[in-house]
Order: C-alpha cells, then sequence, then structure tokens
C-alpha cells in the first residue's frame, strides 16, 4: 500500500509518519477496513470485462487533490450490487481530518458509472457503507450486445426458424454490428446524449422463411427512423423523433443460454448487401 506522506506541508507530512511509525509497534492497531455494497442508480449492464474500483480518500482544502488513503478494486466486476471491503492504515486516520469514500466503475479507459455524492466516514459509526453510482452520459450503452426484447417483436410463427436480432455499438469506433432475424449486419451510430441515428447498413444475403424474412424487413426499415433513446424498467428503448416507441432492446439474464441463431436459410450466404 502507498503511504500518503506527501503534499500536506511539513507539520502534517511529520504528523502523519509518526503514526504510521508507531503503528508499527507491538500492541498498536496496524490495520482496518471499510465494508460497504454499491449499487447502480439506474439498473443497467456492465460489460464482462468492467473494473469496479472503491477508494477512501482523505479529503484536503478546496484546491488541493484528495489523497488515496486505500482501495477495492473487483476485476471483472461482475453484477450489482458489488460488495467491497477498503483495507487502510489506522494511523494515519486523524481526528480532526475529513475523509469520504468514492467509487466508479471503467472499461477499457471509458469511465461508466460514478459516485456523484460525498459518502462521509469515520464519523462514529462503523455501519456497513452503501454507496450509489450514476451512469456517465451514454457510456452505458455501448459494448453490451443488446438483444431486442420479447415485448417488442411483432408476432411470429412459432414454427419459423430465427436468430435473435442483437445489437452491439462499439465503444471505440462508431461501428454498430449485430444480426437481424436471418442475417448478420454491421453499419453506423452516431450517439450524442441522449440523440441515436444509424448510418448505412450492410447484411448478409440468407433467405429464411417467408415470415421471418417479413420480421426482418420491418426491424431493418426502422433502424433508420431511430433518432433517439432512453432506459426505462432495464430496457433499452430506441424512438424515432416525435418519442414514438420503434424498438425495445434488453440484455441476456445472466446464467441464461444463448439461443441457437438460425438453421433455416434457403439458399447459400452472399456478399453483403448494402
Amino acid at each position: 500500500m502507498d503511504i500518503p506522506c506527501r503534499s500536506r506541508g511539513w507539520g502534517s507530512m511529520l504528523w502523519a509518519c509518526l503514526l504510521i511509525g508507531l503503528s508499527g509497534m507491538p500492541g498498536t492497531a496496524r490495520a482496518g477496513s471499510l465494508e460497504g455494497t454499491a449499487t447502480l442508480r439506474v439498473p443497467m449492464p456492465v460489460p464482462e470485462e468492467a473494473l469496479f474500483e472503491a477508494q477512501l480518500q482523505e479529503i484536503g482544502a478546496a484546491d488541493a487533490p484528495a489523497i488515496l488513503l486505500g482501495k477495492a478494486r473487483l476485476r471483472p466486476a461482475g453484477a450489482a450490487p458489488f460488495r467491497f471491503r477498503i483495507p487502510y492504515v489506522d494511523g494515519i486516520v486523524r481526528p480532526a481530518g475529513r475523509y469520504s469514500v468514492r467509487a466508479q466503475i471503467t472499461e477499457a479507459g471509458r469511465l461508466l458509472f460514478s459516485t456523484d455524492t460525498v459518502q462521509p466516514v469515520f464519523q462514529g459509526t462503523r455501519a456497513p457503507l452503501r454507496l450509489e453510482l450514476a451512469p456517465v452520459g451514454d457510456a452505458p450503452l455501448r459494448g453490451i450486445t443488446w438483444l431486442q426484447a420479447p415485448a417488442a417483436s411483432q408476432p411470429v410463427s412459432a414454427r419459423a426458424a430465427r436468430q435473435e436480432v442483437q445489437l452491439r455499438l462499439d465503444p471505440l469506433s462508431p461501428t454498430v454490428s449485430g444480426s437481424s432475424d436471418c442475417n448478420r449486419l454491421q453499419g453506423t451510430y452516431r450517439l450524442e446524449g441522449d440523440r441515436l441515428s444509424f448510418g448505412s447498413m450492410e447484411s448478409t444475403m440468407l433467405r429464411c422463411e417467408p415470415e421471418v424474412m417479413a420480421d426482418e424487413a420491418r426491424f431493418l426499415a426502422d433502424l433508420p427512423r431511430v433518432r433517439r433513446w432512453r432506459f426505462v424498467d432495464h430496457r433499452f428503448e430506441l424512438l424515432d423523433e416525435s418519442g414514438a416507441v420503434l424498438l425495445k432492446f434488453e440484455t441476456r439474464p445472466q446464467g441464461s443460454p444463448e439461443a441457437p441463431t438460425s438453421g433455416a436459410p434457403k439458399a447459400a450466404e452472399q456478399p453483403p448487401r448494402s
């Protein structure tokens, strides 16, 4: 653990280092820990490779950076709630100091979720901490495989073999990929705040049963009409300019198997079409 004996003036630095030295003496408490749970303010999926981190910090003056005293990491972060334990050295906690715990979730250097309120600690209670993380802009939408929600699908024949309708917004480029009822697709997207639109799409050229192809045609016709997005009741909704819902997507529940892709193409696959 890094010892924060720095940037607080000679008096404070000497005091902190003296306490750290004393904490190593026999009979003196040497370590403490803070335990807690973090939840997401808006229930949303977390990318598989995301990192959860909670930090114990000493808060300085308004223009001074906070000092890191301890941290806990979960990689992969997994699903909410996130349970954490932050170890720290008892001796560096000063009676007159101000301390707080903050948390965040990142993925490939992108900030996805973060606490946006101060959570003070060491104020006479040792109850487990309860943190709440808010989504940071539109970042949590990217890098997730979204599946078309059953409630948004057109009525289809149970006998017609089809694959899952999926969309994935690449987090590092304006590329969208996925699949429709019969074919794979790829194209471009533009996401700014709550504004979302899709550019031209290319797809493979498989032929499936007529009712499957009809559903695919409706899906591909809806994509160019998308202008906005919102997250409601665990679902990612795509809206047109008037605010009407065109499509709904959700994530696969944890532990559920992936559905098989369609096994009923009627023709060999051809080069992508646009």
